[in-house]
């Protein structure tokens, strides 16, 4: 289980804030995770999972876009959660869940379950050689998300960090469960599956650095 780097809530956030959060039916802490499993019971198609959503944009696109669908977000940084609430409420999005959980703890509580996507949009490279431990894409991870999906689902993964990068393709390609998918990269990618222009990507954007978009398919 790798451990969560960082802080959890962002700095001068009022307690009234988490408390709203805390009350709403689509985040799931620790507490109250097991309740997860009738937010999923509610929608029984298409299952779908954002790991480390950010500022939310991508997640709450999707929801809007494929109603049908369930899709569930975890980040152990709240800041996303919190910018997210009054969105989620506004818009009325019945499809979406919410977790502070991390991606290795969530999957304790998932039984039976199997996700069509899996968005992994810019994980933190943790470019230094001492922190390249850190990343969440690696061998081990790999094994874990080969258990929660199946032939046909898709891994969609973004990064602006060349050494991530190749880190990232030779993963995947060792396992011979994944292939990567030539018919979708980068611009096609991010119109086919409408992702919209995050935080992540404009600021890869401003300060001049290239973003591959990429498509893992399970092949097994």
């Amino acid at each position: 289980m790798l451990p969560f780097y960082g802080r959890k809530l962002p700095r001068r956030i009022k307690k009234t804030e988490v408390e709203k959060l805390q009350k709403t039916n689509f985040f799931f802490s620790k507490r109250n995770i097991s309740k997860l499993a009738i937010k999923i019971s509610e929608k029984p198609s298409e299952v779908n999972l954002e790991i480390g959503f950010g500022d939310g944009k991508n997640i709450i696109s999707q929801a809007q876009v494929l109603k049908d669908e369930l899709f569930i977000a975890c980040d152990p940084y709240l800041k996303g959660s919190l910018l997210i609430r009054k969105n989620i409420e506004r818009l009325k999005i019945k499809n979406l869940a919410l977790t502070d959980l991390p991606f290795l703890e969530l999957t304790k509580y998932l039984k039976n379950l199997y996700f069509k996507k899996i968005f992994i949009l810019f994980p933190d490279p943790w470019p230094k050689k001492k922190h390249k431990k850190r990343r969440l894409i690696n061998d081990n991870f790999i094994k874990i998300i080969s258990k929660f999906t199946k032939k046909k689902s898709r891994i969609l993964v973004s990064t602006d960090n060349r050494d991530y990068l190749n880190q990232i393709l030779y993963t995947f390609y060792k396992t011979k469960e994944f292939k990567l998918n030539n018919k979708y990269f980068n611009d096609s990618l991010i119109m086919k599956y409408n992702i919209p222009k995050t935080t992540y990507l404009r600021k890869a954007m401003e300060s001049g650095k290239k973003s591959y978009f990429l498509v893992f398919d399970k092949e097994i």
